[in-house]
């Protein structure tokens, strides 16, 4: 029970860490965005870089605790924005690769829906739309997890092999950890299990989460099928037939060869 408690913990603090760095994140796009909104922005960014070389030539030819103050107020803001970039630079590019996961997983069925809508060459109804793209998103998302990462270490926007020599960071050893097998599953239990309570929750005030129940019930049935799937490859992978060696035994029996030959 304590190490269940400790495990919990320490993801709500991971959690919360990585919700409050991406807000920070988030806010610093903010600004820099209002910033260049402004009308004399160039003007005031060559007023601070000037402001920044000065205090730094001052501070450099007479060194006392007021240059240095100055140069210090000037470097300021760059000190914190690096400091930043330094301490969430592995949460960043953690949560980056996450998301560049999910568009992977959600790639062909999103393709498919897309195809479906401007050609009305099957004209599926949209409950049915999502039981296909719910369904083969995680499917893809747990099948092909080991491929899924080969495209995000090859077309990630941040090379792993040249941020471990920048940082003394293994970037894709904590990839890896991230992105196993086994926590994405832990990651789509999580999702319809929260879903399936809200679901749940509506079905039994009598109201519906979305317009139409059907909806909501295509999200069920792709849940159904994905747990049928997971019993089906754990039952594959403890199950003794093999397809190769039937056919040996097979080939055996119609041509009288011995068995152990």
């Amino acid at each position: 029970m304590k190490n269940i408690n400790k495990e919990l913990v320490s993801l709500i603090l991971i959690i919360a860490s990585g919700s409050v760095i991406l807000g920070v994140a988030g806010l610093i796009i903010y600004g820099l965005g209002w910033f260049i909104d402004l009308k004399y922005s160039g003007w005031f960014l060559i007023a601070y870089l000037l402001g920044c070389l000065t205090s730094y030539i001052f501070e450099k030819r007479q060194s006392t605790y007021i240059t240095k103050a100055i140069k210090q107020a000037f470097l300021f803001p760059v000190k914190l924005f690096t400091g930043f970039i330094t301490l969430s630079a592995p949460y960043l590019i953690l949560q980056i690769h996450l998301l560049i996961y999910l568009f992977f997983a959600c790639a062909v069925p999103a393709v498919f829906y897309l195809l479906d809508h401007f050609s009305d060459v099957i004209n599926l109804n949209f409950p049915t739309h999502i039981y296909i793209f719910v369904t083969f998103s995680v499917v893809i998302a747990t099948l092909l997890n080991d491929r899924i990462k080969q495209l995000i270490y090859l077309l990630s926007p941040f090379r792993i092999s040249h941020l471990q020599k920048i940082k003394k960071i293994d970037f894709k050893e904590l990839t890896d950890y991230l992105l196993s097998e086994n926590n994405i599953k832990f990651i789509i239990y999580s999702i319809y299990f929260f879903y399936l309570l809200i679901i749940n929750f509506f079905n039994f005030q009598q109201n519906s989460f979305y317009s139409d129940p059907e909806t909501d019930k295509a999200v069920l049935q792709s849940f159904i099928t994905f747990i049928a799937l997971e019993r089906l490859i754990t039952n594959l992978k403890e199950l003794e037939f093999k397809p190769s060696e039937m056919i040996r035994r097979l080939l055996d029996s119609m041509t009288g060869e011995d068995k152990k030959k």
